[in-house]
């Protein structure tokens, strides 16, 4: 069992991981180049929303459940790291059974009736606090009349021909207050040896973090260094999906008047699926913390930085389309930031460096669109990998 460890990363991953030794009683060293909350950090503006997104791994789904069950119980503190928000994923016609099969569905079984053909969801959607319905559009504004979302118009929807929807309540982080929090209790945590998160240096190589770890009298090593890793241990396979977002100020945002009605509650809504969004451009507007994000892209290799002028414009039509009145509100920021994708995530023991030193170094990076809805499940297999305990 480790005694401890280096942990060199600061977004997400990295925190929640140097959390999670220190819950498992070992010492941490923590380090990074940037804070936090500087803007180059993937996880500061992401939108926060719990869906597991372009995270190809078949341990996707256990790390996602174990990080909601954490979310659930932040969200019901009421501190306001984590909020409970309905979330609508517009789909069209062949992402699901036609109506005339769909009414017929048994939403509390999530089965379809007998005589009915099998509906395939993501083993995710099963869990119970995410109340998950796909419903037909129709339905959804049927339901919409009690539940009084910011959705679009009836009008709006039908004419760009979504005719299905995932309905359900998942959480959203603040990624800055989250960020902010875990730090906090990183940096005021008894068996913390020492915390770094500005030193404004890169390792340059793996051996130079072993190194490092050797002079800090670590048995162990923890890599969350997300696209760092790229260089740092010459992974060909990881790359950076660029996306990109504006950002609303969601206490005084103004709304169209169909959907600014007195009373009625914020919603996350993304669709991938033509006319609204495509994989490659994703649609979607998510409220988190004071902030709503509207979005985006998802361009694998992309290292534009800023915002392309065309780009700029598909984002405010993005905003217009989900019920921001772009006359009366513009934005208040902007981001650009590069989701670490790989084929899969790699959360593994390297049989290379830091052998000869005794040291076990343990790599947990390429988490892609999903590092908020893996954190904590991926900072838990780490843990059990550092305490000879992996599932």
């Amino acid at each position: 069992m480790a005694s401890k460890a280096l942990v060199v990363g600061s977004g997400a991953i990295g925190l929640r991981t140097a959390l999670e030794l220190l819950r498992q009683n070992i010492k941490v060293h923590l380090r990074s180049p940037r804070p936090p909350l500087h803007p180059s950090t993937c996880s500061v503006g992401s939108g926060g929303l719990w869906m597991p997104f372009h995270c190809d791994d078949d341990r996707t789904d256990k790390w996602a459940l174990e990080t909601l069950d954490e979310l659930l119980h932040i969200a019901a503190t009421g501190e306001g790291d984590v909020e409970i928000v309905p979330t609508v994923l517009l789909k069209t016609n062949h992402s699901g059974p036609q109506v005339e099969d769909f009414i017929k569905y048994d939403y509390s079984q999530h089965k379809p009736l007998i005589g009915t053909p099998t509906v395939k969801f993501p083993s995710w959607t099963s869990a119970p606090a995410l109340s998950f319905q796909h419903l037909t559009v129709e339905m959804l504004l049927w339901q919409n009349t009690v539940n009084k979302l910011r959705l679009p118009s009836d009008e709006e929807f039908l004419r760009a021909g979504y005719k299905h929807a995932w309905f359900f309540r998942p959480p959203i982080v603040d990624p800055p207050r989250m960020l902010s929090s875990m730090l906090s209790e990183i940096e005021n945590h008894p068996l913390t040896e020492s915390v770094n998160v500005d030193t404004g240096k890169e390792y340059k190589s793996m051996q130079d973090m072993v190194d490092n770890a050797a002079s800090l009298g670590c048995d162990a090593i923890v890599n969350c260094t997300g696209m760092g890793s790229s260089l740092l241990c010459n992974d060909e396979t990881l790359v950076g999906a660029r996306g990109i977002l504006h950002q609303y100020d969601r206490t005084n945002v103004q709304w169209k008047d169909d959907i600014g009605k007195q009373n009625a509650k914020d919603v996350a809504i993304l669709t991938e699926e033509a006319p609204w969004g495509s994989e490659t451009e994703p649609c979607y507007m998510i409220p988190r913390g004071n902030t709503l994000v509207v979005g985006g892209t998802y361009l694998e290799g992309d290292k534009e930085l800023a915002i392309r002028d065309n780009e700029e414009s598909s984002l405010l039509e993005n905003a217009g389309k989900l019920g921001i009145d772009t006359d009366k509100s513009k934005p208040i920021g902007k981001w650009t930031g590069f989701r670490p994708y790989r084929p899969t995530v790699r959360l593994e023991i390297d049989s290379h460096y830091g052998v000869d030193e005794g040291i076990k170094c343990v790599h947990n990076y390429g988490h892609g669109g999903s590092g908020w809805t893996v954190y904590v499940g991926a900072a838990k297999h780490v843990g059990s990998l550092l305490t000879q305990n992996p599932n």
